[in-house]
Formats: C-alpha cells, structure tokens, sequence
C-alpha cells in the first residue's frame, strides 16, 4: 500500500468520508481531472439502502466505471460483491487504459449497484482522491523540515496545468491516514495481483 502500486479494496471503513478528497459529491456520479502524473486513484463510496435491512449488504453487487467523458471510452471497470455499506476500492494506474485518456480529458467516475437478492442499494456519496507524489514545486524546504510544525496534514496541493490545483496524498501519506483511521477497527481489506491476499 505504502508504494501506491497494489491495488487493494477496504470494507467496512468507519467515519465519514474526508472532507479534502480531490473531488467528492452526492449521488453515484462525478466528474474529474488526473494530473498528468499520478500513481493510482482511491474511490471512497457510501451506501444506504431502499429499506431497513441491513442484512442484505452481505449480498449486494458494485460496478465501478471511470470513462472518458469527452468519447466515451472506458478506462476502468471493476464488478464485486461488498459486504459494507463504505468501502475504498484503490486503482493502481496500470489498471487503467490510459491509451484511450488524452491529457486534458475530463474523467466521470460511475458507481453502479445491483441488488444479488432483494433490496437494492442507495450510492449516497462517492469521491474520488488522486495519490501522486508531491512535485518539486512542492517539496519541503530544508527550514520547513527543520522547523518544529504540527503534524502534516494528510494531502498535499498538486499543481495542474490547466485546471489550477489538485487536493493529493503520496502513497505514504494515504496508507497512513487509512492505517491510523482503522487502528481501533476491526480490518476487513483485500489486495488484488496475480495472488489475492485478505487480512
């Protein structure tokens, strides 16, 4: 996770979603930009349900879209079985079909829910959150780092060329700020490669 590399999915991931996520809203939609380099997206999701029936979460299928707005291509699709009503799906770039993404594109990311039973699920909120590592323009000088400063925030502001900037986190700051918001939770996380390991 550290390394922004593996993909990975989170359920059952407890609070509300971060306030500083690159872009965020209601409903099963948005629209987004990438910076020109990046290593992965972090799609943060939250659910209700048409009824009171909790139970039915352990039987509810996602399909996450990321297309081109400006052609209509796919650049990502992923179809799984939660068993929560939040969850983190993490996509490592080389998921995604970056050939059919031109520079300045404008993304849509597409939460699409099918009920496995009964009850059909309620996308109320997604986000979207870029994780990239800091550019030069924002390295920290050797006085900052020197400095006695309280504790960094989780994010860092990305330059980008044409749409001003971008809310990120390297690899390390996200790992740690989903590692210190599970610590007195129970862990339900999977990491997808040519192994898939549960923990």
């Amino acid at each position: 996770m550290r390394n922004g590399h593996h993909r990975y999915c989170i359920e059952c991931i407890p609070g509300k979603m971060p306030n500083w996520m690159s872009y965020s809203g209601e409903g099963c939609s948005l629209s987004f930009h990438i910076p020109p380099v990046f290593q992965g997206l972090a799609v943060w999701v939250f659910c209700t349900l048409e009824e009171d029936v909790h139970d039915y979460y352990f039987v509810n299928s996602h399909i996450i879209i990321i297309k081109n707005k400006s052609n209509g291509r796919i650049l990502f699709k992923d179809e799984r079985s939660v068993q929560a009503d939040a969850w983190v799906r993490y996509i490592s770039i080389i998921e995604m079909a970056m050939e059919d993404y031109c520079g300045d594109d404008e993304l849509l990311l597409y939460i699409a829910s099918k009920p496995l039973r009964v009850v059909l699920p309620h996308v109320k909120e997604c986000g979207v959150h870029v994780i990239a590592e800091k550019s030069d323009s924002f390295k920290e000088s050797e006085t900052e780092r020197n400095s006695v400063m309280p504790s960094s925030p989780p994010y860092h502001l990305l330059p980008h060329p044409h749409f001003g900037s971008i809310t990120a986190s390297t690899p390390l700051q996200w790992s740690d700020y989903l590692f210190s918001k599970l610590r007195k939770h129970n862990l339900s996380l999977s990491l997808y490669g040519k192994k898939t390991y549960f923990l």
